[in-house]
């Protein structure tokens, strides 16, 4: 009885497990287009156009690559395409972005060049519907407000686009406000100390998915080998998104039809 009982407790927590990571399952054939596009990561950016700046989405788009960019809130509730959230790295400014106005920080010059920092709707009008956009939500702790001034934006832009998110209530913000807009669960290890260590083990092994039900899962490409995300692979068969691939090598052995490559700092 003592083995059946065991038994019986495994089968729960599996279970369990496939109930708190299950994907949604209803949107698989809205993906697939998607996959006909390999994605530049922060843009197609070299020495000469810094990432996530105008001239780098505008070399992505004549190069017919869709691309990832990402998105925040300034003071103001801005929304502009800058990757951190302080300015440190790409201005010099030792400021995190939500404490500075858009007026602080639209005339910066990043990364050394004499690029600017572009607002989202500025980004989305170059681009056009003419390549597909993976749009990554930054987004701290439980305020939505991001997630809401990107829909501001995206309910007008009728072309491909796809959301994502590290953080699992950016996604269940799309799921409950606008569950026809595709979103995907960003997922990796975690080397941030400060973390707390049980947030940690859960966004690493997508125990947060029943938030939000994510139509893919988008993992570190060197971390693809969780078991959680090859669970995904396997048996719910979600859409796999790869990042960042930095090496042609890398990119033979992941790619396929079925998965979708975000790459840089290498040519196609």
């Amino acid at each position: 009885m003592e083995a059946v009982s065991i038994l019986l407790l495994l089968l729960i927590l599996f279970l369990l497990l496939l109930f708190l990571t299950a994907p949604r399952f209803s949107k698989r054939k809205a993906m697939k287009p998607f996959r006909k596009f390999d994605y530049a990561h922060r843009g197609y950016h070299n020495e000469i156009l810094p990432e996530n700046t105008y001239g780098a989405f505008e070399n992505a788009k004549n190069h017919g690559y869709g691309m990832e960019l990402d998105v925040q809130l300034t003071k103001d509730e801005e929304l502009i395409v800058l990757h951190d959230f302080s300015l440190l790295r790409a201005a010099g400014i030792d400021k995190q972005v939500d404490q500075c106005t858009y007026e602080e920080i639209k005339n910066l010059k990043v990364f050394d060049s004499e690029a600017v920092i572009p607002t989202f709707e500025e980004v989305l009008k170059l681009i056009d519907g003419q390549v597909p956009l993976i749009i990554e939500i930054k987004q701290k702790g439980m305020d939505c407000k991001v997630c809401a001034k990107t829909w501001k934006y995206l309910r007008h832009y009728q072309h491909d686009y796809v959301v994502e998110s590290f953080n699992p209530m950016a996604m269940m913000w799309f799921k409950q406000n606008h569950p026809e807009v595709l979103r995907g669960q960003l997922s990796c290890s975690y080397d941030d100390k400060t973390m707390n260590p049980i947030l940690k083990f859960c966004l690493k092994n997508l125990l947060t998915n029943f938030l939000s039900r994510p139509d893919f899962i988008a993992y570190k490409v060197n971390e693809r080998s969780n078991l959680i995300n090859q669970l995904h692979c396997h048996l719910f068969h979600t859409q796999q998104v790869y990042w960042t691939v930095k090496d042609k090598q890398t990119y033979d052995q992941v790619k396929n039809d079925e998965t979708i490559i975000i790459f840089e700092n290498f040519s196609l």
